[in-house]
C-alpha cells in the first residue's frame, strides 16, 4: 500500500507504490493525480497526461487534474486547449498562485497581454517571494510595451534568484531589442553554458555578434540555433541580415521569405531589407512596391523616398555602335 511517510521518498519509489496499489485493484482517481504529479517532477509528461486523463474520466470534478493537464499543454504551446482546461479547473474550485501563473502564461502565449497582466499580478500578490511570477508579470508588461516596468520586475526576480534563467531570457531579449548589447551579453553567455540545447540563446548570441560585424561568427551561432529549432522565424531573419552583409542578396532573400512563411512580422526593418533584396537581385518592380509602401507608412524617413526615386529612374541601357555599314576604306 502506498505510504507517503516512507523514509525513501524519491519520486520513483512513490510511483512504484502507487502503481502497485492500482494494480491490486485499489483504483482511486486521486491516486492517478498524485502519480501524475510525480511523473511531472521527473519530466515524464506523457505518463502524467495518461494518468490525468484517467483521473478525469473516473471523476470529472477533480480541479487539480485539469490544472496539471493545462500546465503540460502550456509547455507544449497549446494555449487554446490550456485556457479551456483552466476554466474547468476554476469551475471545480481549484485556485492557487500557480494556477494564476499558468493562466498568465497561457494569455502571453495567445498575445492577450492585458489579461496576462491581470493574472500575473494576482500571482505576485499571492506569492511575492516567487521569482518566476515576476518574470511572468514582466512578460505581460513587455507585451503591452511597458518595458520600463518589465525591466524593474525582472530585477525583482533576480533579487530573489540571482541566476534565474527565465529572467535572463526576458531581460536579454529586451536589451537586445534596445541595442544594449553589452548588457545583454553576460546573460546570453550564461544561458548558452547552462542550456546549450536551447535555440533561443544561440539566436541571441548570433544577434550579439551581428551588432559587432562578426558576421561569420554570427552565422555559426544562427546555424546552430536552426539545428536545434528549425522552425523559429527569428533565426532566419538573422541569417537574412548576415547574408545581406556578405552581399549574397539572393540567399538573403531566400532566408527572409522563409522567415515570413514561419510567421515573422513584416515590420519596418524587415520590409526595408526585403525591398533592398528585391532591388539588388534585379526585381525592380517588387522593390518599387515595397519602397512605395514604406514612403506612405513612414513619411518621416527620407531614405525610403530616395530609394523609391532611384527605382523610378529608368535603367540606362548600353547604346549600340551605329556606324554606317558603308566603310570609307
Amino acid at each position: 500500500m502506498f505510504s507517503p511517510k516512507r523514509v525513501n521518498s524519491t519520486p520513483a519509489v512513490h510511483i512504484n507504490e502507487i502503481s502497485r496499489a492500482i494494480a491490486q485493484g485499489n483504483e482511486q482517481p486521486e491516486w492517478y493525480v498524485k502519480r501524475a504529479r510525480l511523473y511531472l517532477s521527473i519530466g515524464k509528461e506523457g505518463q502524467a497526461l495518461q494518468d490525468l486523463n484517467t483521473a478525469i474520466k473516473e471523476d470529472a470534478s477533480i480541479g487539480e487534474a485539469y490544472f496539471l493537464k493545462a500546465k503540460i499543454l502550456v509547455a507544449r504551446q497549446q494555449y487554446q486547449e490550456s485556457m479551456k482546461l483552466m476554466m474547468q479547473a476554476r469551475e471545480f474550485n481549484y485556485y492557487t498562485p500557480e494556477s494564476e501563473a499558468i493562466l498568465a502564461e497561457t494569455y502571453v502565449g495567445l498575445r492577450q497581454y492585458e489579461r496576462a497582466l491581470s493574472h500575473s499580478s494576482k500571482a505576485v500578490k499571492l506569492s511575492p517571494g516567487e521569482p518566476k511570477f515576476y518574470v511572468l508579470l514582466a512578460k505581460a508588461q513587455a507585451g503591452t510595451g511597458d518595458t520600463i516596468r518589465a525591466v524593474a520586475n525582472l530585477g525583482k526576480a533576480l533579487e530573489r534568484d540571482t541566476l534565474s534563467l527565465p529572467a535572463f531570457r526576458e531581460l536579454s531579449a529586451i536589451y537586445m531589442a534596445q541595442k544594449r548589447f553589452e548588457e545583454a551579453y553576460p546573460m546570453v553567455n550564461v544561458g548558452v553554458k547552462k542550456q546549450p540545447k536551447d535555440a533561443f540563446w544561440w539566436r541571441q548570441l548570433g544577434q550579439y555578434f551581428m551588432a559587432y560585424n562578426l558576421t561569420d561568427t554570427a552565422m555559426a551561432s544562427f546555424n546552430h540555433s536552426v539545428m536545434l529549432e528549425p522552425n523559429q522565424p527569428g533565426v532566419y531573419l538573422g541569417l537574412a541580415q548576415a547574408w545581406f552583409k556578405k552581399r549574397q542578396y539572393a540567399l538573403a532573400l531566400d532566408h527572409l521569405v522563409k522567415a515570413q512563411e514561419l510567421g515573422a512580422p513584416l515590420n519596418e526593418e524587415n520590409r526595408f531589407l526585403l525591398a533592398r533584396c528585391y532591388e539588388y537581385t534585379g526585381q525592380r518592380e517588387l522593390a518599387r512596391g515595397q519602397y512605395a509602401f514604406l514612403v506612405r507608412k513612414y513619411p518621416q524617413n527620407p531614405r525610403y523616398m530616395v530609394a523609391l526615386r532611384k527605382m523610378q529612374t529608368p535603367v540606362k541601357r548600353p547604346t549600340m555602335d551605329t556606324l554606317s555599314t558603308n566603310s570609307v576604306f
